[in-house]
C-alpha cells in the first residue's frame, strides 16, 4: 500500500488536501490502497504533497508534478497517481517561479528535456530535427531564463523546482 504524506504550513490547506486524496467528500478517484497521512517531508512516504502557493507532488524515486494551488481534487489524485507510477506531470501553461523571468517555450521545454539526459548540441539537434547551431542557440536562452552559467547548474536547477524530469 503506498503511503502519500502531506505537507503544509496550513492545517486548512492539509485537511483539504487529505480529503481530496482519501476520497471523502465527493469525487473518489483514488483507491483504497493509499495511505494518506499529514506530515512532514522527511516522513517515510511514496511521495509527498507540498501545498502552497503551488502544489508540488514528489515521488520517492524522482518522479514529480507540479499544479496550481486552486487545482480540483480529481487533478490532485490524477498527480498522485502519476507520481506514485513514477510519472511526473505538469498542469498548465509552463513558467518559472521567478515572475521577473521568461517563461521557456515549448521548444525551449524539449531541449531542456534533453539537456536533463546529458544530449550534446548535436545530438539534441538530431533528436528534434535542428540543427546543431540552433540547439547551442535554445540552450543559451535555457541557461539565461533559468540563471544558470552552466549546463550541470540548470539541470540541477530543473530538477530542484520540478521543471524537467529524468
Amino acid at each position: 500500500m503506498p503511503r502519500v504524506v502531506v505537507v503544509s504550513a496550513s492545517p486548512l490547506l492539509a485537511d483539504g488536501a487529505l480529503a481530496a486524496l482519501s476520497g471523502q467528500g465527493g469525487n473518489a478517484a483514488s483507491d483504497s490502497n493509499c495511505d494518506v497521512r499529514v506530515g512532514t517531508v522527511g516522513d517515510a512516504a511514496d511521495a509527498w504533497v507540498l501545498l502552497g502557493d503551488e502544489i508540488i507532488v514528489r515521488g520517492a524515486h524522482g518522479a514529480g508534478a507540479q499544479l496550481a494551488a486552486g487545482s480540483s481534487a480529481g487533478r490532485l489524485q490524477a498527480a498522485v497517481a502519476a507520481v506514485l507510477e513514477g510519472l511526473s506531470v505538469r498542469e498548465g501553461p509552463w513558467a518559472l517561479q521567478d515572475a521577473d523571468r521568461e517563461s521557456l517555450t515549448p521548444r525551449e521545454l524539449e531541449v531542456f528535456e534533453l539537456l536533463g539526459k546529458g544530449l550534446s548540441n548535436r545530438d539534441i539537434g538530431a533528436v528534434l530535427g535542428i540543427s546543431a547551431h540552433t540547439a547551442k542557440y535554445h540552450v543559451g536562452q535555457i541557461l539565461a531564463k533559468v540563471g544558470a552559467t552552466t549546463r550541470a547548474e540548470a539541470v540541477s536547477e530543473g530538477l530542484r523546482h520540478g521543471w524537467i524530469g529524468l
